[in-house]
């Protein structure tokens, strides 16, 4: 039976609802996938892709009934494929459709989980090859990773993260954040300079933005972007996709697919 934000799809697995915004992200997850593994494969002959939020691996686009791939099947479906998959979502019934679905790839080796993202990171670094590039999609639905999981999972690894930013709804709880709210940031900093931004009437998204920047940097990551994903109608972001690499040819890769959203139109950060 379905669950929560869960529908039965076209066939007659569970699909996830998301949002028209959600086209533009996956649409970059593609590109990166793919720039990723074709630029690369002559370098690295181990390259793993790491879905921590994978869901069921089709998405029902709110409005429009549209049906398409999320990321699981993104990667798998790549001209040049990863040659390593880990997917995981605390939800047991969206693994097991999505175990059916990539069902297709019997020559891809895969890894699934169904657990809570912090409490597989362990398991999951002895199971990643000690010689691979790895590029790690983080899209929870609010902030359920804590930092300190991104700290284990990226140590000592050529690791690539895109990450799904939930700025809109940070700024409805900063004032007195949750736990798992101050778990997903690297340390405490951002909560005074967020009520200073907001008495000097700066940007707090960027203060927030920042914050988390400079814990990815203390990781070791050199080159971080992040582009402005969804609005609400007064033009306030409510979601940004956040980009990091310990390479500046990450960067470069980056660049080259961000330039442009799913619908055409020209992307800049802000």
């Amino acid at each position: 039976m379905p669950t929560g934000d869960s529908v039965v799809g076209s066939d007659s697995k569970l699909a996830i609802r998301v949002g028209p915004w959600a086209k533009d992200k996956l649409f970059y997850i593609k590109r990166y996938c793919y720039i990723f593994n074709v630029g690369m494969k002559n370098k690295w002959s181990i390259r793993t892709y790491i879905d921590l939020f994978a869901g069921p691996g089709r998405c029902l686009i709110e409005g429009t009934g549209e049906e398409i791939d999320g990321s699981p099947l993104i990667a798998l479906n790549c001209e040049v494929p990863f040659t390593h998959y880990f997917f995981n979502d605390i939800e047991p019934t969206f693994i097991e459709s999505l175990q059916i679905r990539a069902r297709p790839f019997d020559s891809a080796v895969i890894s699934y989980f169904s657990r809570n993202c912090n409490k597989i990171i362990n398991e999951l670094v002895q199971k990643l090859p000690s010689d691979s590039l790895d590029f790690c999609f983080i899209d929870p639905t609010n902030w359920q990773i804590n930092f300190d999981s991104i700290r284990r999972l990226t140590e000592k690894r050529q690791l690539d993260l895109a990450v799904t930013f939930h700025v809109g709804a940070m700024k409805r709880v900063a004032a007195d954040p949750p736990q798992d709210l101050l778990d997903f940031f690297p340390g405490p900093t951002w909560q005074q300079e967020y009520e200073e931004a907001k008495r000097v009437h700066k940007s707090t998204v960027r203060v927030l933005l920042e914050a988390y920047k400079r814990g990815l940097k203390a990781l070791g990551y050199c080159a971080i972007k992040d582009y402005v994903i969804e609005k609400n109608k007064r033009n306030v972001p409510l979601y940004h996709l956040i980009f990091a690499s310990k390479h500046s040819r990450g960067a470069d890769f980056w660049d080259k697919i961000a330039q442009r959203s799913e619908a055409g139109q020209i992307r800049m950060p802000i």
